[in-house]
């Protein structure tokens, strides 16, 4: 063993370029020269690089309150020092100026993407991909008061993320690569650049944990950005990023649920026995036999399509689907049908702004209609986009671009298209820039005739006076109802009509917020702080709209043949903690830990309805097409969506994801919540069962949920529906 030290010491003593790390230039060498081989602030730089992104990372993780145990410190410190080390490497291929220029680039590149994601996280609770960076960068500069009011949240995270940065321009000379190497020393730069990279991953494949929750799932399954900057760093999170969209992931751990695992649950009625009394044994008058529903699908030969498939992800989602058991039609089915629909997404929507005297058009649908007591609204991309897909396709995308990405796909049962079949005059609009999140893409695909501000939705009148559409932020949502009446409102067929609100878009204040500085008198009495007020205020244009439909169709005699169907794009994230935690009176510490965040309203509302219909089974946006579907008696598979008619004997798989920075991908049922931060279920009140069941069952059900999360964004990426209705 002395032997071996006393080698790697004579190896490092005569290794000219590890020498020049440590001893001064000679004094007669010109001062170009000594520039190049100074002392010791060699040694310094090519340390500086990998260590200012680890500081990054650590500072970035920290202002979250992500927890930073030891594997996560390990695997941060080693990707971030084979990042470093790489960079260096190649910067010392370069003549010096371009050194300096190339290093001070890429640190400067590191330091504003780490701070983008820490401001563009803040807004939307979750982190942009290279995908989306346009998309990111039109939200900024069309949102320029979020984004500032987001900077002055984290300004001091922001500063202390600069801090690399200015000390390597304060310093621009001084800790730029000094000598000029040999090629040896760059391949020891790449090889410690390696072997950094190589011990990660080692450490990474060790925590083959259970499928979503193990490193190993998260570096090579699936792309999930928010655990995996939790885990890995914003930089290796980039990595990740680039590669899933030129390779994807292989998510093959994923199998196909098995629905014949026992649920625990789910209790029989226990035989009577011998020792019963005669009264417990007696026979009782025989029951009505109960009406046998038939399934809600369509004639699919999923056979066939298997069998001929030759494109093994296609296939694969073949399999899956024909895996899956169909929804039941119920004493529901039809109760609407030949009715008139008009389907509303709200911008920022909260069940709490709902009120009996200040909000009645809005409390009467929501206590007199279909009344759902346990309804969530999940963020999945921390975006309206994400969350008005979800509303509209009953599927589920990660993606702020989804809707753009439904250009050219096929959607058959998306309300528009449904509605167009049976001759209804079907119309979107949307009282903002028409192009935005390229809804003129996706509501085509959707099967709607689209107008929103820039193409035409601008110059309608919305009085006799001739006056429009208000151009201010944000517009009007009661305006867009009263220029958009006279598309529908005398109609000889039935319609269907679909508004995207905007009204109720952060930020809530009543200085820029132009809605919230119209109502304030609304407001002014109410015992709640200034931003709570102001986001009352602005919705309170959700209240206008409506009265202003229901008087118009009143009016027109079409009232009672007319539905009102609506949920929220996403809970008001753009509230402070404070505030979030007074608008829904959670004392949490972290009120992002608390799943009562994502609780919402979707309201499903007729005048002909003679009383309430109460629902406790929770459900989410993502059932609304299913469930409305069935009540229109539309023509459907319930196989082919995430989601579950609300209505059916079935149970939803309620999926509460993106909750800023607390857990991710959580579930519930009737049975109870799955909490993927702790790792814990705990049942619902009435229900109870054995450790060893309970892990067996939560099991299963991670698998429906992985399942779903592989497949669901697979059906838009993948225009699955265009291989089934060909």
């Amino acid at each position: 063993m002395k032997k071996f030290f006393a080698t790697v010491k004579d190896f490092f003593a005569n290794e000219p370029n590890f020498n020049a790390l440590f001893q001064k230039a000679p004094k007669d060498v010109r001062a170009a020269e000594r520039v190049r081989k100074r002392n010791k602030l060699n040694f310094f730089f090519f340390l500086f690089f990998p260590l200012s992104i680890f500081y990054m990372e650590i500072i970035y993780n920290y202002s979250l309150g992500n927890g930073l145990p030891i594997v996560t410190l390990l695997l941060i410190f080693l990707f971030s020092f084979a990042f470093g080390f790489l960079i260096n490497g190649i910067a010392l291929l370069l003549p010096l100026k371009a050194n300096r220029i190339f290093t001070v680039s890429v640190l400067t590149l590191a330091t504003l993407v780490i701070v983008s994601q820490c401001v563009y996280f803040n807004i939307f609770g979750d982190y942009y991909t290279i995908s989306m960076m346009d998309l990111a960068g039109e939200a900024m500069g069309d949102f320029t008061d979020v984004m500032l009011s987001a900077i002055n949240r984290t300004w001091f995270t922001i500063v202390l993320l600069f801090i690399p940065l200015v000390i390597l321009i304060a310093k621009f000379k001084k800790y730029a690569p000094a000598f000029s190497p040999t090629f040896s020393f760059r391949i020891y730069l790449l090889v410690a650049a390696l072997l950094c990279h190589l011990l990660a991953v080692g450490i990474v494949g060790l925590d083959k944990a259970e499928i979503g929750t193990g490193n190993y799932h998260y570096y090579y399954r699936t792309f999930e950005t928010k655990e995996s900057v939790k885990r890995f760093g914003v930089v290796t999170t980039m990595r990740l990023d680039v590669n899933a969209a030129l390779f994807g992931f292989k998510d093959d751990e994923i199998e196909i649920p098995d629905e014949s695992v026992h649920n625990p649950f789910v209790t029989t009625p226990e035989q009577a026995t011998a020792g019963e009394t005669a009264e417990t044994t007696a026979p009782e008058e025989i029951p009505p036999q109960p009406i046998v529903y038939g399934d809600n699908v369509m004639d699919i030969d999923f056979e066939t399509l298997i069998a001929n498939e030759k494109n093994k992800e296609i296939k694969a989602m073949h399999e899956y689907f024909a895996s899956l058991t169909p929804t039941k039609k119920n004493k529901y089915t039809g109760m609407f049908e030949g009715k008139n629909l008009i389907f509303l997404t709200l911008e920022g929507f909260s069940y709490k702004t709902i009120d009996k005297d200040r909000t009645p058009t809005l409390y009467k649908m929501a206590n007199e209609g279909f009344v759902f007591t346990n309804s969530y609204t999940s963020l999945w991309g921390g975006s309206t986009a994400t969350g008005e897909y979800a509303a509209t396709s009953g599927n589920f995308h990660q993606s702020a671009k989804c809707l753009g990405w439904l250009d050219g796909n096929t959607m058959p049962f998306a309300f528009g298209t449904q509605f167009n079949k049976l001759g209804y005059t079907v119309y979107a609009f949307h009282n903002h820039t028409y192009d935005y999140y390229s809804r003129n893409l996706s509501h085509k695909a959707l099967g709607y005739n689209y107008i929103g501000i820039g193409n035409g939705l601008e110059d309608d009148p919305i009085n006799e006076n001739g006056d429009t559409i208000r151009n201010c932020w944000p517009r009007s949502d009661h305006e867009m109802a009263q220029a958009t009446l006279p598309y529908f409102i005398n109609s000889d067929k039935p319609f269907h009509i679909y508004y995207m609100t905007v009204s109720g878009h952060a930020n809530y204040n009543f200085g820029g917020n132009q809605m919230s500085k119209k109502h304030k008198a609304i407001v002014e009495n109410l015992n709640a702080s200034d931003g709570i007020k102001a986001f009352h205020a602005c919705q309170y244009e959700v209240e206008l709209m409506l009265k202003e439909l229901v008087d118009a169709l009143d009016a027109a005699g079409k009232l009672e043949d007319t539905v009102f169907v609506m949920s929220a794009d996403h809970y008001p994230y753009a509230l402070t903690a404070d505030e979030l935690k007074e608008l829904y009176s959670i004392t949490d510490a972290d009120v992002y830990d608390n799943l009562d965040l994502l609780r919402n309203s979707i309201i499903i509302w007729s005048a002909s309805m003679k009383e309430p219909i109460v629902v406790d089974k929770p459900c989410s946006s993502i059932d609304i097409i299913p469930t409305v579907s069935n009540l229109f008696g539309l023509e459907y598979d319930s196989r082919l969506m995430m989601g579950t008619d609300i209505l059916s004997d079935s149970d939803p798989l309620v999926i509460l994801n993106a909750l800023f920075t607390g857990p991710n991908w959580c579930w519930m049922n009737k049975y109870g919540t799955y909490n993927a931060d702790t790792k814990r279920f705990t049942p619902a009140e009435g229900f109870e069962a054995t450790d060893e069941e309970i892990a067996a069952y939560v099991k299963n059900i991670n698998n429906v949920l992985w399942a779903k999360r592989k497949y669901s964004p697979q059906i838009l990426n993948k225009n699955y529906y265009s291989y089934i209705f060909k």
